[in-house]
């Protein structure tokens, strides 16, 4: 049976212990942020280009491109993604030789190079640890197609073709970064052929696109 002094005792202990619980409750640190390391992108770009087989250099043209993206793994001085994009398409006419066009009588061939789907892969590297400057490396595919205007006589064309995009860039803010980047779209001549018992013409391919593109990334 316990005493009076022992009852009081424990009493002051179970007190004690009580107050000291809820003081270190008190006191803990609330959790640190949860910080995405791997967050979506938005990507602008604007820049000039230009497309093979264009007549009188018509097929070069401001461009500007609008991409999403995300990174799905951070290596530490390296990440791996992808990127989904959009880029502008623009009006020339064929580079055709005289005489196949003759064979159709002699009218020179507009064409409208639509707007293109890309879908990328994305590597991004930091070649040297003690600078801020990083490489972007890019590979994948783009989705075109080529529409004859105002002609029913010549074919339309719709092509996959590899992209590379590379080049450097640097941090401009803690979730803007600035890149100058070469892009080539691949393709092949056009090698049109005309059917003058038919009076129609063929388009091939659809041509090489190279060009200069100014990329602003910014994470969401």
């Amino acid at each position: 049976m316990l005493t009076k002094p022992m009852r009081l005792s424990l009493a002051c202990c179970l007190s004690l212990a009580s107050l000291t619980s809820f003081a270190g409750s008190m006191g803990t640190p609330p959790p640190p942020p949860v910080v995405d390391d791997c967050p979506w992108m938005i990507i602008g770009s604007l820049g000039y280009a230009g497309l093979n087989n264009d007549f009188g250099g018509q097929g070069q043209s401001a461009v500007g491109r609008l991409g999403i993206g995300k990174t799905l793994r951070d290596y530490g001085r390296s990440s791996l993604g992808f990127e989904i994009g959009v880029q502008n398409g623009t009006t020339m006419q064929l580079y055709i030789p005289q005489d196949t066009l003759d064979e159709l009588g002699g009218v020179p061939i507009t064409v409208a190079v639509k707007p293109l789907l890309d879908l990328l892969a994305t590597w991004r590297f930091t070649p040297i640890s003690t600078t801020a400057m990083f490489g972007d490396v890019k590979l994948g595919a783009a989705y075109r197609r080529m529409d004859v205007v105002n002609r029913e006589t010549v074919n339309n064309k719709s092509q996959f073709a590899g992209e590379v995009q590379v080049g450097l860039g640097m941090p401009i803010t803690d979730v803007a970064t600035l890149s100058l980047l070469y892009q080539g779209i691949y393709g092949a001549d056009v090698n049109f052929q005309a059917n003058a018992a038919a009076g129609t013409g063929l388009i091939g391919n659809i041509p090489v696109q190279s060009g200069v593109l100014l990329s602003l990334n910014v994470a969401l």
